[in-house]
């Protein structure tokens, strides 16, 4: 077949190219295969079949330069900035001094164009005592990236295991050498400083392995368009959504499965307020505008969350590239967790005292709200969500949902002003504000750890009811009064408020799962698929106390006092 079809494009016979391509495209994919498939779409104009093509062509073989030239054909309808940097993976991965020369002529072409400007990347590291790690990541870099495309530079934080000596003796590393550990966010800035000025920076942990293709994606996504600021990985071991879910026993089943992930997808990224500064990379441009990193968090944690905030108040993007797979072990393989947690907590203090509101309070998505949604995953929904914080689940459903339009409603302004840099929120109190949607306009609308934090709850369901389309959903979780933790204490006389929790001083209503049901049905919604939470495991005096309740008759059942929190959809009528 491949004889016949190579026959058929050089005599540009491209009708019977394509029939005989049909007639086969159910067999099995090589990536010889991909690069006729693509050559024959490109030629007919049908420039989706073509990308589809490529993308499982390198599924079956990473490392075929004729795809990412193709892929670079591709793209420079769309963004020369992203071409040229498929052309210059091409580059590196080409083994034919003939087919060299062809992709160097493509990278000049990009080049003539007045929206070229992709820069190099300056790689900074930063090393303490684990130096095999290190040696283990510069290979990594060493041996999947172009040389000529980055500049690696490391500042050692006064090592005394033999990594520094190691180092001293690399002939492409800027190194510098600290008498004292400086800590990550000044160690970092010292090595963004010797940097050259015009370069991108990727700062990238020591405890980190490279995998194929990792960075060419970072820098695809960070020229996606020219708002974006940042663009990170995800990883097996990092501490948010960026986590996978997959799981491995060993370095290179993690390896292989970044080779299989760093690949073309069409909806590869997610919008963040945030992203964890393991493998961060950072737009020249934006980091001149917003500054270094705050050295008020040393020696490290949450001055990648500062570094996000500042990034969305200066207006700049911040992505998730969830085609860029690096490996992390963690913490130096585990070495000092116990001091990262300590001062892990100390920085989420600082970070909540520089911008008077808690971070991660208002960026976590929630997952059990998001999978009430019942609509599949290419259908187009409106979904509103009030008490949204930065947005991060409105994020998140716009991920799994590509066709999805969401808004948001947060009451805290300096928060709303946050995520209104990267989704339509706005400020306002739901009780008293004017909605300014219209009638019908949402599937859904989230209510998550809301209605007891209002005054009159009932009534702002009632306010939401004409924005909602018949046959849509409230999607809700509500704190459990009756849950045993808040009752014991009572039982013994106590009612003291805490930060947090059921008894969070901010909390102006208490609801039971007969007050919830009565709530909801009382303004004509259905409550279904109700579920709930069981918050921490219940202690022996807790334990007791229930058995002396379920003697007690007419006793709410012994499962109502275990629920935490309850989860649930509130159904409109389809009329």
């Amino acid at each position: 077949m491949y004889r016949r079809l190579i026959e058929l494009i050089n005599a540009g016979e491209w009708e019977q190219a394509e029939q005989e391509f049909q007639l086969h495209q159910n067999d099995v994919w090589t990536d010889e295969l991909a690069v006729l498939a693509a050559t024959i779409f490109f030629q007919k104009g049908q420039m989706e079949d073509a990308y589809e093509s490529i993308r499982k062509g390198l599924l079956y073989n990473y490392k075929n330069y004729e795809l990412y030239l193709l892929l670079g054909n591709y793209y420079e309808q769309k963004n020369v900035n992203q071409a040229w940097l498929c052309y210059e993976n091409a580059e590196f991965y080409c083994d034919k001094k003939e087919d060299l020369d062809i992709i160097l002529q493509y990278k000049a072409a990009v080049e003539k164009s007045e929206k070229w400007n992709v820069k190099r990347t300056s790689i900074v590291m930063l090393s303490y005592n684990v130096k095999e790690l290190t040696q283990q990541c510069i290979e990594s870099v060493r041996q999947n990236n172009l040389a000529s495309s980055y500049e690696m530079i490391v500042v050692d934080n006064h090592s005394t295991d033999g990594v520094r000596e190691w180092l001293e003796e690399q002939d492409d590393i800027k190194l510098i050498c600290n008498s004292e550990n400086k800590g990550f966010p000044y160690g970092c800035n010292q090595g963004i400083k010797i940097a050259e000025p015009e370069n991108n920076i990727f700062l990238l942990n020591n405890d980190t392995v490279v995998t194929p293709n990792a960075i060419f994606w970072l820098r695809m996504g960070l020229y996606e368009n020219d708002a974006v600021g940042a663009t990170g990985s995800v990883s097996n071991y990092v501490m948010n959504e960026q986590m996978i879910v997959e799981k491995y026993d060993t370095l290179e089943e993690y390896i292989a499965f970044g080779a299989r992930n760093n690949l073309p997808k069409k909806n590869p990224y997610e919008k963040k307020i945030f992203l964890v500064g393991f493998a961060l990379m950072l737009k020249r441009e934006a980091l001149d505008n917003i500054g270094l990193l705050d050295v008020r968090f040393s020696s490290g944690q949450y001055e990648d969350n500062d570094l996000g905030i500042r990034m969305n108040k200066a207006g700049w993007k911040v992505l998730l590239c969830k085609n860029s797979f690096i490996y992390h072990y963690g913490s130096g393989n585990g070495k000092f967790q116990e001091s990262w947690n300590h001062i892990s907590w100390r920085n989420a203090e600082k970070l909540k005292e520089k911008w008077k509101f808690d971070i991660r309070y208002y960026t976590r998505a929630r997952l059990e709200i998001i999978n009430l949604i019942t609509h599949n995953i290419d259908q187009p929904i409106k979904v509103l969500e009030v008490g949204c914080g930065m947005g991060a689940t409105l994020a998140k459903i716009q991920y799994f949902w590509p066709k999805a339009e969401v808004c948001g409603i947060e009451i805290v302004d300096r928060v709303a002003e946050i995520g209104a840099n990267y989704l339509d929120i706005i400020q306002g109190n739901i009780e008293t504000m004017e909605i300014p949607y219209t009638e019908e306009q949402f599937d859904y609308i989230i209510l998550a750890d809301v209605i007891e934090h209002l005054h009159e709850p009932e009534n702002a369901v009632k306010r939401l009811m004409p924005y909602l389309k018949k046959g849509g959903a409230f999607l809700c979780s509500v704190p459990n009064f009756m849950h045993v933790s808040a009752l014991l204490p009572l039982l013994q006389g106590k009612l003291d408020y805490q930060d947090a929790g059921i008894l969070d001083r901010t909390h102006i209503r208490f609801f039971t799962l007969n007050s919830i049901a009565k709530m909801f049905e009382g303004c004509g919604l259905g409550i279904e698929a109700l579920s709930g939470t069981a918050g921490e495991e219940i202690t022996p005096q807790e334990m007791q106390m229930l058995d002396a309740l379920a003697t007690i008759p007419g006793i709410a059942p012994k499962e109502e006092f275990q629920i935490y929190q309850y989860i649930f959809r509130a159904r409109k009528a389809e009329r």
